[in-house]
């Protein structure tokens, strides 16, 4: 196994623009096509769920399907992207989630669409996307290894561009089309990243992986090991935590629910809100993917007070009000887990990518994970204003936390590793 140095990694790498790169171009166009897919799904489903069931149980049940399969298989893939190839996930990934998204469509054409298969193949489709997305940014190490944080920047204000995108379009369509329509819409995308895999953009087979030839469990325990050496970096991830909680898709889909039956807008018209939200997300990931350098410290403790004042400010039910706490949230979530993931990409060596980023999808996944448990629960006792409250209390902590905290320079802090040689 071999053995990364100490420091910074990629130091010296020629720096010239992605933006010309054509495989990179190819490779992010692929990307783009299967996130509007995820942007219309996202939306339409949800909305869907509600004309269904009228029931906000329901909508973050569903939400709670994105963190519980990261739970369920981030380690396991990440492992696999790193001991076997990156390759191994992308197509099997794909696949898993056209079965499922098929399965799905075809019984709702049927009507035969209820609650329980409805979740189980929500939960199908977001195993099968983590597979895909383990894969293909594992990857991006080998398919760009002078600028991986860049791409993975670039990717995440790209991806924020189909948040835009993907509820102007199911907002657009829903009227005319239905729901269903919009679902097969989404089935069609898949094929995209399907298409560059066939033109040779692919993680190469040599050396792939071989990093990780340990068992399972002393395999992620290096991976471990490296990330806690890595003092920034696990500082990120402690920092992204609480963020993940109080932003999780729960509260977007609470939001959605709130939007949609206390402040009585039309379908359209809370596409049109989650398009202006999700525009404030991508100009903040563009904000940071610019950033030479980016002051940790400095972003969690400005996000996350200003992801508090938005869910405090989230109860006062006048549209005018809640558009722009809605933009806060979302914008401040968007800004901080990005600096976090091209702070991962700059600083670890490739051959643990894959498990870092496993174990990084495992703890905060948990804290998502119980964001659609917190906001079910406060919301049955509270209402649908009484769990943005208490989202907004919660935030508080983490806040004050930075502020004793904030003559600690971790930005300044280096980068320890190494990946000893095993038998």
């Amino acid at each position: 196994m071999s053995s990364a140095p100490t420091g910074t990694a990629r130091e010296g790498a020629p720096q010239g623009s992605l933006w010309r790169d054509r495989r990179f171009l190819t490779f992010s166009g692929g990307v783009f096509v299967n996130s509007l897919g995820d942007g219309v799904y996202t939306v339409a489903l949800p909305l869907l769920a509600y004309d269904l069931t009228r029931s906000l149980q329901v909508m973050v049940l569903l939400a709670a399907a994105f963190p519980v399969a990261l739970l369920v298989s981030g380690p396991l893939f990440g492992y696999v992207a790193d001991r076997y190839g990156s390759r191994v996930l992308v197509v099997p990934g794909l696949a898993a989630q056209f079965i499922a998204a098929l399965g799905l469509n075809l019984l709702l054409g049927m009507g035969k669409l209820d609650t329980a298969v409805l979740v189980a193949c929500q939960f199908i489709v977001q195993v099968g996307g983590a597979a895909y997305r383990s894969g293909w940014f594992a990857s991006l190490p080998s398919l760009f290894p002078a600028q991986p944080g860049q791409a993975r920047g670039i990717l995440a204000a790209q991806y924020e561009a189909t948040t835009i995108l993907g509820p102007l379009l199911a907002g657009a369509l829903v009227g005319p089309l239905g729901y269903q329509t919009l679902l097969w819409l989404n089935l069609i995308t898949f094929t995209a990243p399907a298409l560059v895999w066939l033109t040779g953009i692919r993680a190469p087979r040599e050396n792939d992986g071989g990093a990780a030839a340990l068992g399972i469990v002393k395999s992620l325990a290096e991976g471990w090991q490296v990330l806690r050496r890595s003092r920034p970096v696990f500082i990120a991830m402690l920092l992204l935590i609480p963020c993940e909680l109080l932003a999780s898709t729960g509260t977007l889909n609470l939001s959605l629910y709130y939007l949609r039956n206390d402040l009585r807008l039309s379908n359209s018209l809370v596409s049109g809100v989650v398009a202006v939200v999700n525009l404030a997300a991508m100009v903040c990931a563009l904000l940071m993917s610019r950033r030479r350098r980016i002051r940790l410290r400095t972003v969690a403790t400005l996000a996350l007070s200003v992801l508090a004042v938005g869910l405090l400010v989230l109860p006062v039910p006048v549209a005018l009000l809640v558009v722009p706490a809605l933009v806060a949230v979302f914008g401040a979530y968007t800004a901080v887990t990005t600096a976090a993931e091209i702070l991962l990409y700059d600083t670890l060596p490739r051959e643990v990518i894959g498990r870092i980023y496993g174990l990084w999808r495992l703890i905060c996944g948990s804290a998502s994970a119980l964001g659609p448990l917190v906001i079910s629960t406060s919301s049955a006792v509270l209402g649908t204003r009484g769990a943005f409250l208490t989202l907004g209390i919660l935030a508080l902590v983490p806040v004050g936390w930075l502020l004793r905290n904030r003559r600690r320079d971790w930005d300044r802090a280096q980068v320890r590793f190494d990946i000893s040689p095993s038998d």
